[in-house]
């Protein structure tokens, strides 16, 4: 298998044939015809997707006033789904994990600052490794500035979490950049997060999430294990990527033990179940709180902006959550504040909107990856409030004054990026690609702020120039693939048989991005 070298900078607004069934309270809807242009378009959708099912909840002014699902229990198969069914959540466990972490923090046993290796003493770290791991803390991890490889998948169920993280990862990978620099959306910092937690209070990872988060939350059919899924019995199988015999292939489910299961990634959301009613009670704490869950101060910091996303439109992330002021639909982008997490697992996408303003949220799940039910969502929206007129799209300016500071030579994994400046237009320079045979265009393309896109090998990921000081030259090059960070004097440096295996390792084939979780 060819192990291209693919840029990519993955913006992560995810949006995410049977009847249906409902539970629909009677409420005053904004649309004249009720739910069913709602109904008309989940329905539309989900035949057009790879999903089996779909199941939708809407929350309003403190109450649930929709809980639908459309489709089957299984691909071909004659059980329609129900409003009971669960689903996978893929990433948007990650607001989860991050409650259970603060309140290890209100109860004094770990605090923001808290050190990773103070918390997990036993990293198996080398002594390169040591000083930048040493660097690492709590909030770094609760906002995805650990500065960890992502696209990594340990699936051996023999092995359990804590030892992954203390030896299997970090023997296999290391930072790409310093912590606390930037945002980049990386999943291992959640799987950190749940060993701390693990080794806090001495539980498992999902056993102490039932028991610190879902039960105080009164999610009480939402759960991680499998013994709990198998004894509940109403769960949908899904599509995309399944697992026989020991094997990734694409295909739909039929039975559970198909469904992929890594507990590496379970913290950052490889395995929890629920269903879109019992994820509006999340909702429903972010907007309003309950001090038995966790005290109001903490709660804030979760929807906070904790971070800047320096993408092309302005968003930030909290604790677990996105945070924008805008949300971009087919017709124009509606000034709305929305707090929100999508998740894909191997064969699920869920979609978590909440518009504090409103005191609405939505929460959609289907039986499919990489699902799109964007339309289905604006609906749910206006069927229950009065959307604003669209506004221009709220793209950074570009500013081409500073593109000589992105000008230099950066050095990361796999060897050297130089970027130069001709004809008043950025370009570049990879001599692994040239040594790989990896095709890619020299000149780079503005798209708002210091974000660029370039197409490598047929594909157009986008990346961002960022300095360490404001208003100084550019230190970084960020991609979730990759970081490259700026080394003038950095030797050249292509692919060679010689070339170390760890840094081999963290060159990211496009093969194995369809197998991440998000």
């Amino acid at each position: 298998m060819k192990k291209s070298l693919v840029l990519c900078m993955t913006v992560l607004f995810l949006m995410g044939c049977g009847g249906s069934s409902s539970s629909t309270k009677k409420v005053e809807v904004v649309d004249s015809d009720g739910f069913e242009s709602l109904r008309t378009i989940a329905q539309s959708q989900l035949n057009n997707s790879i999903a089996p099912a779909v199941s939708i909840a809407i929350y309003k002014d403190g109450e649930i006033v929709f809980a639908e699902a459309f489709g089957l229990m299984v691909k071909y198969g004659s059980s329609p789904v129900n409003e009971n069914t669960l689903f996978q959540l893929g990433s948007t466990t990650k607001m989860y994990t991050a409650l259970g972490a603060l309140r290890l923090i209100e109860n004094s046993s770990l605090s923001l600052d808290s050190a990773l290796i103070n918390e997990l003493p036993d990293i198996q770290l080398s002594e390169e490794q040591r000083p930048g791991w040493q660097q690492i803390n709590v909030h770094h991890l609760l906002t995805h500035q650990g500065g960890f490889t992502d696209y990594v998948d340990f699936d051996n169920d023999s092995e359990a979490l804590e030892k992954i993280a203390l030896s299997t990862y970090p023997n296999q990978f290391d930072q790409m950049n310093p912590a606390g620099k930037f945002f980049n959306y990386s999943n291992p910092n959640w799987s950190y997060l749940g060993a701390i937690i693990e080794r806090q209070t001495s539980l498992t990872y999902q056993q102490a999430m039932e028991q610190t988060v879902f039960a105080p939350l009164g999610m009480t059919r939402t759960t991680m294990e499998e013994s709990s899924l198998l004894a509940d019995g109403n769960y949908a199988l899904g599509a995309g990527f399944i697992v026989q015999n020991g094997e990734t292939k694409e295909g739909h489910a039929t039975q559970l033990n198909e469904i992929h299961k890594g507990l590496f990634g379970t913290p950052a959301g490889s395995y929890t179940w629920s269903t879109p009613s019992e994820m509006l009670k999340m909702a429903n704490f972010l907007m309003h709180g309950d001090t038995d869950v966790l005290s109001d101060e903490l709660r804030t910091e979760i929807t906070a902006r904790q971070v800047e996303l320096q993408h092309q439109v302005p968003a930030n992330y909290g604790y677990g959550v996105f945070i924008q002021d805008i949300i971009p639909t087919n017709s124009g982008w509606l000034p709305i504040k929305r707090w929100d997490h999508g998740g894909n697992t191997l064969a699920y996408t869920s979609q978590f909107w909440i518009l504090p303003e409103e005191n609405i949220a939505v929460a959609i799940l289907s039986s499919g990856q990489n699902t799109d039910f964007s339309n289905t969502m604006i609906a749910a929206l206006k069927s229950v409030m009065t959307l604003p007129a669209a506004v221009s799209a709220p793209i950074k300016p570009i500013d081409t004054d500073s593109f000589d500071d992105h000008v230099g030579r950066y050095e990361g994994f796999f060897g050297v990026v130089d970027i130069f400046l001709e004809n008043e237009k950025l370009h570049m320079s990879v001599p692994a690609f040239d040594a790989e045979g990896t095709s890619y265009d020299s000149e780079l393309q503005a798209i708002g702020g210091t974000v660029f896109t370039v197409t490598v090998d047929g594909e157009t990921p986008a990346f961002t120039f960022i300095a360490d000081v404001d208003g100084g030259k550019s230190t970084y090059i960020r991609t979730r693939d990759w970081v490259a960070i700026r080394n003038d004097d950095a030797a050249d440096f292509s692919l060679t048989a010689s070339t170390p295996k760890a840094k081999l390792a963290t060159m990211v084939p496009a093969e194995l991005k369809r197998y991440t979780i998000n």
